[in-house]
């Protein structure tokens, strides 16, 4: 198990962590620090569980794992949308 191998700092901050998902908080106001369910990104993205579960198995979305449960923070959630962006065809430098 995972929580074999953690310092006992590192279980404390875990402990905490957990039970904070677990009271339904999504994290500190600040938003880099916001933590996400499955269920909340598949709404976000507007997206079925199959789907993001592709996206995990394919490195294109980075993950928390504890137990089956799976965890998104906002910088993961960041990092995927900015990796797919395009930019509009109006901003383009193209244009005449």
């Amino acid at each position: 198990m995972l929580q074999d191998n953690l310092t006992l700092k590192d279980r404390e901050i875990l402990h905490r962590i957990l039970a904070l998902l677990e009271s339904g908080c999504t994290g500190p106001p600040v938003s880099r620090f916001r933590i996400y369910s499955n269920k909340q990104l598949m709404e976000i993205l507007n997206v079925k569980t199959e789907y993001l579960k592709k996206l995990r198995d394919n490195g294109y979305i980075s993950y928390s794992r504890h137990g089956d449960k799976y965890w998104y923070t906002q910088d993961d959630l960041d990092r995927f949308l900015k990796r797919f962006h395009y930019r509009d065809f109006a901003s383009s430098n193209n244009l005449p």
